[in-house]
């Protein structure tokens, strides 16, 4: 189904992409090429930037004269004396994934290529093509996400200094197109109520005490640190792990629309309870020291 980029996003099954989908790394540049009617054919380099985007420049004499990535988009900047009317992203399959009409003496385009209700873009080679009247120039794209979860960190009280039972799991894009954190659970986590890993595919409560709403999407070149609302590392003296110098396992999942990343810890814990509320039955312990383990990746 081909859709005006500035028309409202309706997705169908079609277009939806499991999120259990597993992709493979990949090293590859963002340009494999340019062809079209310029006639020219040479490779880009991709360049990392420090900001929420990743760039790439085309080649001198094509009309494309920058590909990046903002947030959930494809920012296409075209020269300045271009005549395109109408930019055109053919998928893997070889149909339409999304266009945009240019508006006249405009130079950048952005495309939504990543969507929180569904119909985010499938790993794969993309073709974006250029439209001036009747002659076109095309770009050939390799736009895959590649997301890892490089640190855990257990939450410290600002105020006393001890552990509050939560964790910051920082993830990072290493790949080339962008993608989003819809939900981070825990496996075997000892809390009963820790944040559950989602079944199934159906659209989940997103809410994290951070990063804001807008900063879920992660673009190439991008590391974001994520606090779930909800404590992890919580116990009571039923629990098979004490707060007397024990350890636990578990696993941490990030979970994306391109597939879920999983990465096994172990937390010791140690300085007994921190009891910041003495009617609860469940506390977290006073000091934890967060191991990543070797077995995490993706999970098809």
């Amino acid at each position: 189904m081909i859709r005006e980029h500035s028309e409202s996003h309706d997705r169908n099954s079609e277009r939806w992409i499991s999120r259990r989908r597993l992709l493979a790394s990949s090293g590859t540049a963002l340009l494999a090429g340019v062809a079209g009617c310029s006639g020219t054919d040479g490779p880009g380099n991709q360049t990392e930037s420090p900001t929420d985007s990743s760039s790439t420049s085309p080649s001198t004499d094509s009309v494309f004269e920058e590909i990046s990535f903002a947030g959930p988009n494809l920012v296409v900047t075209l020269a300045d004396d271009h005549d395109v009317d109408q930019l055109n992203l053919i998928g893997p399959d070889g149909t339409t994934f999304e266009q945009s009409t240019v508006a006249q003496g405009a130079t950048g385009v952005e495309i939504q290529i990543v969507f929180k209700t569904g119909g985010t873009y499938s790993a794969g080679e993309y073709e974006l093509v250029a439209i001036s009247g009747e002659t076109s120039e095309s770009m050939s794209l390799e736009i895959r996400p590649d997301i890892q979860i490089v640190d855990v960190e257990p939450e410290f009280d600002e105020d006393d200094g001890y552990s509050s039972g939560r964790l910051f799991v920082t993830v990072e894009n290493v790949g080339t197109g962008p993608s989003w954190v819809y939900n981070i659970g825990f496996r075997n986590a000892p809390y009963r109520n820790a944040p559950e890993v989602i079944e199934g595919d159906g659209v989940a409560d997103t809410t994290f005490e951070r990063p804001e709403a807008s900063e879920e999407f992660l673009s190439p070149g991008t590391e974001r640190e994520f606090l779930k609302q909800r404590g992890v590392l919580v116990i009571d003296d039923n629990d098979d792990a004490s707060c007397q110098s024990d350890t636990t396992e578990l696993t941490v999942v990030v979970q994306t629309p391109h597939g879920d990343i999983e990465q096994p810890i172990r937390a010791e814990l140690s300085g007994g309870y921190h009891i910041d509320d003495q009617g609860a039955i469940q506390h977290p312990c006073k000091d934890v020291q967060i191991e990543l383990l070797d077995g995490g990746g993706d999970n098809a």
